[in-house]
């Protein structure tokens, strides 16, 4: 059976609601599409009356949106989006658009900003607008086309696809490396943590280490406790992805062999809807298939430590 479009409410409705509530006024909205700000309000006021609902809730020279307005305004914005990159493809057969990937810090400068610049210059016509994040408002945010997480794989009304497990290793710079033997000599070294005790807990735990060592740090995230154990301070807790590249060039070694899977993993999240710009898509499949490479390349090989050096980390820890 064809489609029709019959029961589709006029464009200049849907045009002046997306754009009030995606610029939050009413004056914007007009100063955007050229009109006054009483037809921005009347054809508000004609979408509402074609949806019999609500769309604003308005409170003097103020509104807010209701929930039905919070419903349809995701998928207006990825429409009219969606229409732009259609125009902007006519004649041409390179991809075009803009696609805002969300990440998390780690991941972002350690793997992403690494690996992208190929596939950019492959695609000019894509532009990427990349967010460095873990804010759980940018996997439900309308102007976030991808995300990466780390985490369950279960997050409400979008669709996840599983990237990679997480194998999880204490990693540390060679010269620290040198001073490490087994597993309960970690209890000479400052231990580094992103925000919490969970992944090193657990890698503890795996290794028949039930106390926790004296010297701590909390870094903040993955990035920040990252790189300082490249810059030779304390064991971090890394796996193979965030990892790879510094495990690659040997500024990181993994001291044990001992392996821990994380009970997270990474994801990555889009918009349940299947109607997806063709940039996204193909920002999408390259996420997909490098990914998909890292696995065929399988675990980065350990590299052998370097003489013992004296190093004092029990002048610089604190309990």
């Amino acid at each position: 059976m064809l489609k029709t479009h019959n029961r589709l409410p006029p464009l200049n409705s849907l045009r002046a609601f997306e754009a009030t509530a995606r610029q939050g006024s009413i004056t914007r909205a007009a100063e955007e599409l050229g009109v006054t700000q009483s037809a921005i309000s009347h054809q508000i006021k004609t979408l509402e009356s074609y949806a019999g609902l609500m769309l604003l809730d308005r409170r003097g020279n103020s509104f807010s949106l209701t929930p039905a307005g919070l419903r349809i305004m995701g998928s207006l914005s990825a429409g009219f989006d969606m229409i732009a990159d259609a125009m902007a493809n006519l004649g041409s057969l390179e991809v075009r658009g803009e696609v805002v990937v969300s990440c998390p810090p780690a991941m972002t400068s350690l793997w992403l900003a690494k690996a992208i610049g190929p596939f950019l210059l492959d695609h000019p016509g894509i532009r990427l607008g990349l967010r460095s994040s873990t804010q759980w408002k940018a996997v439900i945010g309308s102007d976030v086309d991808l995300c990466i997480r780390y985490g369950s794989g279960i997050w409400e009304n979008r669709r996840t696809t599983l990237l990679s497990e997480v194998n999880l290793f204490p990693v540390c710079s060679p010269d620290v490396a040198a001073t490490l033997r087994k597993p309960s000599d970690l209890k000479n070294v400052p231990l580094l943590y992103a925000s919490d005790d969970s992944e090193w807990d657990s890698w503890l735990s795996s290794v028949g280490i039930h106390e926790l060592p004296r010297m701590r740090h909390y870094m903040g995230n993955d990035f920040v406790m990252i790189e300082t154990a490249v810059n030779g301070f304390g064991v971090a807790i890394g796996d193979d992805i965030t990892c790879r590249h510094y495990l690659e060039t040997g500024s990181l070694v993994a001291p044990f062999d001992q392996r821990k899977t994380s009970n997270s993993a990474f994801y990555l999240i889009e918009r349940a809807s299947r109607d997806r710009k063709a940039a996204v898509v193909c920002v999408r499949d390259w996420i997909l298939e490098s990914f998909e490479r890292i696995k065929v390349d399988g675990a980065v090989p350990d590299r052998q430590a370097p003489a013992a050096r004296n190093l004092d980390f029990k002048r610089l820890g604190r309990s």
